[in-house]
């Protein structure tokens, strides 16, 4: 994954030849694409719903409605993300032991995983 700078704060994100746009809100940027923590939300939100839409096509289950909504908070010292709330919308009601083996599926999600474990990191500055 590359990641270039475009101007100001937009960056273009390419990987696997798909390229998305970050860019921070205004008045900082010019809010042409979102913002990386807007990413790091989405990136929970999407693999919590390929785990669960995974799980309803393997229990026949109808995914046409499946929407999850994520929303975050700010935390202080350091700044960062303090806290994700995640709602996964079913489209279809499901029995006490479907819903006991989604809640568990949903947590064993990657970005969830990574989330609760957090990876060893590793930067390094290339100058010419």
């Amino acid at each position: 994954m590359q990641i270039r700078h475009v101007k100001g704060y937009k960056f273009e994100i390419e990987h696997r030849g798909i390229k998305v746009i970050t860019d921070q809100p205004r008045p900082v940027g010019n809010n042409e694409g979102l913002a990386p923590v807007d990413f790091m939300a989405a990136s929970l939100g999407s693999c919590v719903g390929v785990f669960v839409a995974d799980y309803m096509q393997r229990n026949e289950l109808v995914t046409d409605g499946l929407v999850v909504d994520v929303d975050w908070a700010q935390a202080q010292n350091p700044h960062r993300i303090g806290s994700f709330d995640v709602r996964v919308n079913l489209p279809v009601p499901l029995t006490e032991r479907q819903r006991a083996s989604l809640s568990r599926i949903i947590k064993a999600c990657t970005v969830h995983n990574t989330l609760t474990h957090p990876p060893e990191l590793k930067f390094d500055l290339v100058e010419p």
